[in-house]
């Protein structure tokens, strides 16, 4: 019997103390539901619920809320509050105060976010091989990394990606250099409303087996975001571009008499970028930008990337994806076209 007891006894604690400990939203038609609230974005409210687990409310159908420990709301203006919260009359919220901050009351419609994250660096890693062995001797590798750090105001992206393939005959030692290209990219984004944003970036190239020694652009513009959810980002890009590519002749180029093929010239800029999960687990993005020269129309440069990415464990993915090149005058003896199918393993972080 005493052992009966304490263990109801422990029970009722432990209940009491879940209890205690729960969040809870009032919605506009009376429910309620308790938990723990996770962050407000984008007009969702994400909350674990004891009975329903991880979900996603309309903040528009929340009356009002409260918390058993503090939360950061991010109100119109820009403004910060840190404090737990005190359900109230509908439509508003009450800050709990002590004794060093005001108790006040808030608007749900001013707040804009509710424990935002915290402004880091996001991106992936991506690696893959291409080993063959038999009539063809073939070894490849690739490596990519994208990084985005966004706050309210800005963002920043970098990215680098590399791509090395030698192939040969079986019982050659003799092996030809098909694939060998190094590229870079930095970009810093200043917003100033939500959507208008101005850029200025610096991109970098070189591709041995195309004889492009660097290719090199600066530019600077404008942009629009047109959408910035988890689920769905797209922005649009326009500005002016200085291009210089630089080119190494062949021998043969040289003995003949070709003439110098590097050039810089003063570009426009139209860039797209898009991404959109399609399901959870599996996302497709594509990405744009188009360098139609200002001073000559024969320079003109297309750069593409279209994949899709798909959820393996953890944090490890799988990406496929098609990079296009197209480069109106490249160098001597080689094609406008350059087309690259790729698949990795990536980790996100």
């Amino acid at each position: 019997m005493h052992t009966r007891f304490m263990l109801a006894l422990c029970a009722a604690i432990t209940a009491l103390s879940l209890h205690a400990r729960a969040d809870e939203i009032q919605f506009t038609n009376g429910d309620k539901l308790t938990g723990t609230i996770v962050k407000l974005k984008d007009g969702k409210l994400g909350f674990k619920s004891n009975m329903a687990g991880a979900i996603d409310v309309n903040w528009s159908d929340v009356a009002t809320l409260s918390s058993d420990t503090p939360v950061t709301l991010r109100l119109q203006g820009g403004s910060i509050v840190v404090d737990k919260l005190v359900a109230s009359e509908p439509g508003t919220v009450k800050t709990a105060g002590n004794d060093k901050l005001v108790q006040q009351t808030i608007q749900l419609a001013s707040t804009e976010k509710l424990n935002p994250e915290p402004v880091e660096w996001h991106g992936t890693v991506i690696a893959g091989v291409d080993v063959e062995r038999g009539n063809t001797v073939k070894t490849g590798a690739n490596a990519k990394v994208d990084a985005v750090r966004r706050s309210e105001q800005d963002r920043i992206t970098f990215g680098a990606e590399y791509d090395g393939e030698q192939t040969g005959a079986a019982g050659s030692r003799e092996q030809e250099t098909t694939e060998r290209k190094l590229k870079g990219l930095l970009q810093y984004d200043y917003f100033f409303t939500k959507k208008i944003f101005g850029y200025t970036n610096a991109t970098g190239e070189k591709d041995g087996v195309a004889n492009l020694a660097l290719r090199f652009t600066a530019g600077a513009g404008g942009g629009y975001q047109w959408y910035e959810t988890d689920t769905f980002k797209w922005n649009t890009q326009l500005g002016l571009s200085w291009i210089s590519e630089n080119y190494t002749l062949t021998t043969h180029d040289q003995l003949i008499g070709t003439p110098d093929p590097d050039r810089d010239y003063i570009a426009a800029r139209l860039a797209s970028d898009l991404s959109y999960v399609l399901y959870p687990g599996l996302s497709f993005f594509q990405k744009t930008a188009f360098y139609p020269s200002l001073e000559r129309w024969e320079d003109q440069l297309l750069v593409t990337s279209t994949g899709i990415r798909y959820k393996l464990f953890g944090n490890f993915y799988g990406e496929s994806r098609v990079d296009w090149t197209w480069d109106r005058t490249p160098a001597p003896g080689k094609l406008e076209n350059d087309v690259a199918y790729i698949i990795g393993i990536g980790y996100g972080f």
